[in-house]
């Protein structure tokens, strides 16, 4: 089916970029996915990575456990592909970690063209005759977050076009249970490894960063090891979470520890007034504060006598137990210095990309100029699973490492912040479901 001009899924995915879509992604629906019992986005926490989502919410289930809900800005075209679409405002994902799973809920409500007679609950007669004649899902997926949705029906034409593409392998599995559309990549891991390869034997490259032009430019900060990996890549910093290069990101790596994330807290007194926080927890004279320390979970830092603690956690069923529980700095009295609740680390871990390659670098310097070496080592991650960043977090494998300062600059303090969860190098690979080391 591969090269055929406008097949079906071409058809609807041409339409959805003429409405700013960027990725499209589609999936094959059972029986079971329906406006009754959800549509099953996943068993694993990928598919929060490629679906963009609004911040997440938790609560409590007598049946479920602790259960995350995030709402999704989406909206179904037309049937007839003609026209503009229409804001379905009820959907939302909603994210199980029992199980684990994913599943959209809310997808057809207040929106007058969404396909209600493709998704209703089958009758047991509909069941059995449509068994083997699947409906199709497509998503397509805008740069502002924005996603498209369009459905084909029972053994429709788009949906036998999605069967013979995955049936002959012409279409990338994402996320489990997704496919993009877009001719198969080569394979991303051998192109990903060949690159790297030619960069190490490239040997030390100027620190350089990656222009909004295209064109790599000096760059002098402490900071250009990432950047400077990136710019051999051509990669130009933007902000955006998407990968890197081919589906995986990219991290410059020395030393012995890795920052896995630097998340704000969103609760305790370091929100509140931060310079409190750090007169009274950190290191502070009348021109400089300061806080910093190593935090694992359940030890008393030396340097600041905080507690890191995991509440709301069930380290035995490894389960979230109390959806506004988390990771807390508290005192001796049990004061709330700072905190990240499980919604904020489970919503910042969600942004985390499955596939990462971690390449060590060295630094030099001649002539007033850094200079990086990348390789040979590098480490592969694949498949960055909630339950193990959560057993991680409990275990102190992931300590809070912050680098935290206020300097009094003429009439008033300048703030500078870094809260780093960091994690040891020789711990990294038991962060993802497979990991291998090489050497380039």
């Amino acid at each position: 089916m591969l090269g055929v001009p406008r097949s079906p899924l071409e058809v609807v995915a041409d339409v959805m970029r003429k409405h700013g879509a960027t990725r499209i992604f589609f999936k094959l629906l059972s029986n079971n996915d329906n406006s009754k019992q959800q549509i099953y986005f996943g068993g694993d926490f990928d598919v929060l990575r490629i679906i963009p989502h609004g911040e997440m919410s938790g609560e409590v289930s007598s049946r479920d456990g602790t259960v995350f809900k995030a709402p999704l800005n989406l909206s179904w075209l037309p049937s007839d592909l003609v026209g503009s679409s229409c804001p379905a405002p009820g959907a939302q994902l909603i994210f199980y970690p029992r199980y684990p799973e994913v599943r959209m809920s809310g997808f057809l409500r207040g929106c007058p063209i969404a396909p209600n007679h493709l998704m209703h609950a089958p009758t047991f007669e509909e069941r059995a005759l449509r068994i083997f004649k699947p409906r199709c899902l497509i998503l397509g997926v805008c740069s502002n977050d924005r996603i498209l949705a369009f459905a084909g029906a029972w053994d429709s034409d788009l949906s036998r076009d999605a069967v013979a593409r995955i049936e002959d392998e012409n279409a990338n599995n994402i996320a489990s249970v997704f496919y993009e559309l877009q001719p198969p990549l080569q394979n991303s891991r051998l192109e990903l490894i060949n690159r790297l390869r030619l960069i190490y034997q490239s040997g030390a490259i100027p620190s350089q960063k990656m222009g909004p032009s295209g064109v790599a430019l000096p760059y002098a900060a402490r900071n250009g090891a990432g950047y400077t990996l990136e710019s051999k890549f051509g990669i130009i910093p933007n902000g955006s979470s998407e990968p890197d290069f081919m589906g995986w990101e990219l991290k410059a790596h020395s030393g012995a520890a890795v920052t896995l994330m630097t998340p704000e807290p969103d609760v305790g007194s370091y929100r509140d007034d931060l310079g409190q926080f750090l007169t009274s927890y950190g290191r502070s004279s009348d021109v400089r504060r300061d806080f910093t320390g190593r935090h694992q979970t359940g030890i008393i830092c030396k340097t600041t006598s905080l507690i890191l603690q995991m509440e709301g956690y069930d380290p035995h069923r490894v389960e979230i137990t109390d959806p506004n529980g988390g990771l807390f700095l508290r005192d001796h009295a049990g004061k709330l210095a700072a905190g990240w609740t499980f919604k904020k680390l489970v919503g910042h871990w969600s942004k985390k990309h499955a596939q990462t390659a971690y390449v060590t670098y060295k630094k030099s310097a001649a002539a007033g100029e850094n200079f990086y070496s990348y390789g040979p080592q590098i480490l592969l991650g694949e498949g960055a699973e909630l339950q193990t960043f959560l057993r991680a977090l409990y275990s102190g494998s992931i300590y809070y490492d912050p680098g935290i300062k206020q300097t009094f600059e003429g009439t008033e303090w300048r703030s500078k912040k870094r809260n780093q969860f960091r994690v040891g190098w020789k711990n990294v690979g038991g962060l993802y479901r497979k990991s291998v080391f090489l050497t380039l």
